[in-house]
């Protein structure tokens, strides 16, 4: 299925109001019970899985329309105060969520602004687990933004955050791989060596019914990719080949934008290592899958990168990537 039907498929499923031609004209009295409360919890979790198979491209759009209608509901609705915090509850999932939708279209002032407002909101409630989410999606992002101090920060307050609640272990190994990712970008490969060690070392003890459905893209390619791309900022180039090539031959489907990423930093870590026929391989590979419908802009960026370290390099294999990544995603 495409990203357009996949989209309006999943548009029709959850009944998005602002969609709906019949809901026009709004009820004299919106009354919110556990029916609603499942249909929106189900339709952020859908969003979720779209930006996971797809990319947040485009999507940041819906699921903006969706937090507006949240937080319409929470002003002019008719519930009970139990019903009331799970509505906040659903709000600020979504925001955080919003928040990496636009940090993966490239929007990423307004990226910040919605995990500020995330962040904002689980201080507010008091929702621990809110704010570890949130925490360690702003980690990611300031390591892209070329803030690792920044992110090792996020990172730190993250774990202390999910010590309150006692966070699983897929939630330890999340914290400690964005910590490994704040200072290998920052070149401290000891620090970086440790967090990744650690981030494996959480990871092993396994899924348990606690994990949040925020951890359940990480698995071992997951893992293997974030590692991977530790080691490229590291300049471990020749390593990170290696992991990055394992990840890309593990990941399914589901997780198509990760495996796209995964294949575009694969190409950028082989440029550095001066093999270029996987450079080739890897790069063609991930633009298949744009091609597919994958709407991520940063792997496009990151493929951007490679065609800029392919430039000047007299070999014919190089020239050739390097038009065919133009002529793709120019």
């Amino acid at each position: 299925m495409d990203r357009r039907k996949a989209l309006g498929v999943g548009a029709a499923v959850i009944g998005l109001p602002w969609l709906n031609p019949s809901s026009a004209r709004a009820p004299a009295e919106l009354r919110i019970g556990r029916d609603e409360i499942d249909l929106l919890t189900a339709t952020a979790a859908d969003l979720d899985a779209i930006d996971q198979r797809f990319g947040g491209d485009r999507l940041w759009r819906t699921a903006k329309m969706h937090l507006s209608w949240v937080h319409h509901v929470i002003d002019h609705g008719v519930y009970t105060e139990d019903i009331g915090q799970e509505l906040h509850g659903i709000a600020g999932q979504l925001t955080t969520s919003l928040g990496w939708f636009c940090y993966d279209a490239e929007q990423q002032t307004e990226a910040r602004v919605y995990f500020s407002e995330a962040l904002n909101t689980a201080m507010i409630s008091g929702d621990d687990q809110l704010a570890t989410r949130t925490l360690s999606n702003m980690a990611r992002q300031s390591v892209d933004l070329g803030k690792p101090r920044e992110a090792i920060r996020f990172a730190r307050t993250a774990e202390r955050h999910a010590t309150r609640w006692n966070a699983p272990g897929r939630v330890s190994a999340l914290l400690a791989i964005r910590l490994a990712q704040g200072y290998a970008r920052l070149g401290d490969e000891m620090n970086a060596s440790h967090s990744i060690k650690r981030a494996w070392l959480a990871f092993d003890q396994g899924v348990t019914n606690r994990d949040p459905e925020w951890t359940r893209f990480l698995n071992e390619a997951e893992l293997v990719c974030l590692e991977g791309m530790c080691r490229a900022d590291l300049g471990q180039h020749r390593r990170a080949v290696r992991l990055l090539d394992r990840s890309s031959a593990l990941q399914n489907i589901e997780h198509s934008r990760n495996r796209g990423m995964c294949l575009a930093r694969l190409a950028d870590a082989a440029v550095q290592a001066h093999e270029l026929d996987r450079t080739a391989e890897a790069a063609r590979e991930s633009l298949r899958l744009i091609q597919g419908g994958q709407a991520s802009m940063r792997n496009r960026r990151q493929l951007t990168l490679v065609r800029e370290r392919l430039h000047g390099n007299p070999s014919p294999s190089a020239r050739e990537t390097a038009d065919l990544i133009a002529a793709q995603i120019a």
